[in-house]
């Protein structure tokens, strides 16, 4: 008798333990959407590369900077009457092929901080973008344009001659 008992016990015990409660919730069920946005590479076609046009240094000249801002028509503006600037005007890029309405954001990699004496690149000015950063929205028909303008110092001690560096310009998408 003891061992029967027990082993009705141990049956209780272990349907206990395994058989599902007759109280258990059905599982709930949810579902979700997949999107994707896929656009069309956009163009970007140099127009112009920025240029300070011409620079004379007065003989008073201790150090000045020449800026040539991102606007259409821009020339180049001499900080100091110890320069005399004349000419110059920003880089300019058209944005084509792009999808209507999107944003494209335009940045450089690595830019350069000065510009280098193209005969003897011992030589150099100091160099600085005067717009790092800058979003353009793409029109009706996917196309869009902007300016880059930029900055150098001139010092008593700058060489005569010319002077350039390259800027690598990045256009994505937002």
């Amino acid at each position: 008798m003891k061992t029967m008992f027990k082993a009705a016990l141990a049956a209780t015990v272990a349907t206990g333990l395994f058989a599902a409660p007759a109280f258990a919730a059905s599982a709930g069920t949810s579902s979700f959407k997949a999107n994707a946005v896929i656009v069309k590479p956009v163009t970007m076609t140099k127009v112009t590369n920025l240029n300070f046009g011409t620079t004379t240094m007065n003989p008073t000249l201790v150090s000045a900077k020449v800026t040539v801002g991102d606007a259409t028509g821009a020339t180049a503006v001499c900080s100091s009457t110890e320069l005399t600037c004349s000419g110059g005007f920003p880089a300019s890029f058209n944005l084509t092929s792009g999808v209507a309405g999107q944003t494209v954001q335009v940045t450089f990699d690595t830019p350069p901080t000065v510009l280098t004496h193209t005969v003897d690149p011992t030589k150099t000015v100091d160099f600085a973008l005067n717009n790092p950063i800058e979003a353009v929205q793409l029109d009706s028909s996917g196309a869009g344009s902007f300016n880059i303008g930029g900055e150098i110092t001139v010092v008593a001690a700058t060489a005569d001659g010319s002077y350039s560096a390259t800027v690598n310009v990045v256009a994505n998408y937002l």
